[in-house]
């Protein structure tokens, strides 16, 4: 059936909880989708409200797409911390066959909330490449029934003497 690239912007969170005692707040995020993963960079400037407008492509079957819930993009936030590992903050579920329900590209930013927290959100655009068409078929090959049985070689009369009957 085909897959189709799924494009997936994670621009960046608000209202998330403060979780470090001491120092600034520096967030990256985890996406996960069918998978497969990537890390976006740290934000070392917005602490509560991290930005990252950071792309990630995907490849996904076009029956994942059709045959409905089950493929979902998973978007872990972590706060990078020096001891003792970094700590996750939250976590949002985006329905990706939602996504695709809405149309191949996000006109705008989405927010989904950020589960484990009071009242954070996580804002991402998408797009899904547009299907190729099919490829035309091969034109077709008439064939004229009378005249594909017979030789399409010209015949030359040659000089012979022809007699009239009358």
């Amino acid at each position: 059936m085909g897959s189709r690239r799924f494009e997936l912007t994670v621009v960046g969170a608000e209202d998330l909880p403060d979780i470090r005692r001491l120092g600034r707040m520096k967030v990256f995020a985890v996406v996960s989708v069918n998978g497969f993963t990537g890390t976006t960079n740290t934000d070392r400037d917005g602490e509560t409200n991290p930005t990252w407008d950071f792309p990630f492509v995907f490849n996904l079957s076009e029956a994942h797409l059709q045959r409905g819930p089950g493929v979902d993009a998973v978007v872990d936030l972590y706060c990078e911390t020096t001891l003792g590992g970094d700590k996750i903050v939250g976590r949002a579920v985006i329905p990706v066959k939602t996504l695709f329900d809405r149309g191949i590209k996000s006109k705008s930013s989405l927010g989904f909330p950020v589960a484990g927290t009071a009242s954070g959100r996580l804002y991402i655009r998408y797009c899904f490449e547009e299907k190729d068409p099919p490829p035309p078929p091969p034109p077709l090959q008439r064939r004229n029934e009378v005249w594909g049985k017979i030789s399409t070689r010209r015949f030359y009369i040659e000089d012979h003497a022809f007699t009239n009957y009358y």
